[in-house]
């Protein structure tokens, strides 16, 4: 392969970029750990090397806290529609998502610059990427940038300190899901640089009377087998909200395991959620949407998506709901949910 794994080599990664101009691109609906990871990739490559940088995303960021992230930390993104809308001269960057993943825009024709992520699987398109640095071990991408700025010797403002502590402290949920020595050395160390009042906008951010309901209506329909929780949703206001009432739901006590699936605009959104030393949830979502869907992710949390003209909607609900059962080892209970959250 023309790039390497686990690679950390400042002087080759200038080499590859040096013709720029670059653009960065995240994956759909980017959430805080990939606009804060960007961000710290566009700073380090700008004061390092003085190259012209531009943030892009596609889709929404519509979560409370993520709507805050983008104001308040990391406010240099643009948001993009198609992939014309990136210069045809530009070398572009992937971060917190790989070539192939069917989670961002990039087109099949075009084979990125750099890939920077920490999802498994790793795609079989990043054999052909110049510079990769994938490490699937880590609980948060901005811990993988963090690493190239302190290499570089770079020190941070505020904003951009604070905006990789919460990219990493929501990505690994304070440090108790995923994680690894490297991820807990620099969420340490950044929480000294930390801007406590950006942080408390961003965490207090006030929600919509839109989000209450739509948890209403999420509980409503979730049901527990066991140690798995299941929550099927017809329609959703935005894409990541399945994300959102996982999170939520991983906490209810004796819970081992949970998937969500609601439908936006055309696809099927997925999101698992599992507890730390139980199942790994990037190899759960890729069992659970084999043939019909792509998914990824690690450790203790994955999304994926599937067309909504893939399969019939009640063939779909049916078998990932015997598939996540079976594998959350509860299918003799796959017929009658010992709860229903919403009765």
């Amino acid at each position: 392969m023309s790039g390497t794994t686990r690679v950390l080599d400042l002087r080759r990664l200038h080499k590859v970029l040096s013709s720029g101009p670059i653009t960065i691109l995240t994956h759909h609906n980017p959430d805080p750990d990939a606009l804060a990871s960007g961000e710290g990739l566009a700073y380090l490559i700008q004061t390092l090397w003085g190259l012209e940088v531009r943030r892009v995303y596609s889709g929404i960021v519509a979560r409370a806290e993520n709507m805050a992230v983008l104001a308040h930390l990391t406010p240099g993104w643009e948001l993009i529609s198609a992939p014309d809308e990136i210069a045809s001269e530009s070398l572009i960057i992937l971060v917190d998502t790989q070539p192939g993943a069917g989670n961002n825009l990039l087109p099949a024709s075009i084979i990125p610059s750099a890939v920077f992520d920490h999802h498994q699987p790793i795609r079989l398109r990043v054999d052909q990427v110049p510079y990769v640095d994938l490490r699937p071990e880590l609980g948060a991408a901005s811990t993988l940038i963090y690493l190239y700025l302190e290499a570089a010797g770079l020190s941070l403002h505020s904003r951009l300190a604070t905006a990789l502590f919460y990219g990493i402290k929501t990505d690994t949920n304070g440090l108790s899901r995923g994680t690894t020595h490297e991820d807990e050395l620099t969420y340490v160390s950044l929480l000294k640089h930390v801007d406590r009042e950006l942080l408390r906008k961003v965490e207090h951010i006030k929600k919509s009377a839109t989000f209450y309901s739509s948890i209403a209506h999420g509980i409503q329909n979730t049901m527990v087998y066991g140690s798995a929780v299941l929550s099927l949703l017809g329609d959703m206001h935005r894409p990541d909200f399945a994300a959102e009432l996982a999170d939520y739901l991983i906490q209810l006590e004796g819970t081992r395991g949970v998937f969500c699936m609601g439908r936006y605009q055309e696809a099927w959104q997925l999101s698992v959620r599992t507890v730390l030393l139980g199942q790994d949830a990037g190899l759960l979502i890729q069992q659970l949407i084999v043939d019909i869907g792509q998914g990824g992710g690690h450790g203790t949390m994955a999304g994926g998506q599937i067309p909504d003209d893939a399969v019939d909607e009640n063939v779909l609900k049916t078998m990932v709901q015997q598939r996540f059962l079976v594998m959350m080892e509860e299918g003799e209970t796959a017929g009658i949910p010992l709860i229903t959250l919403g009765s």
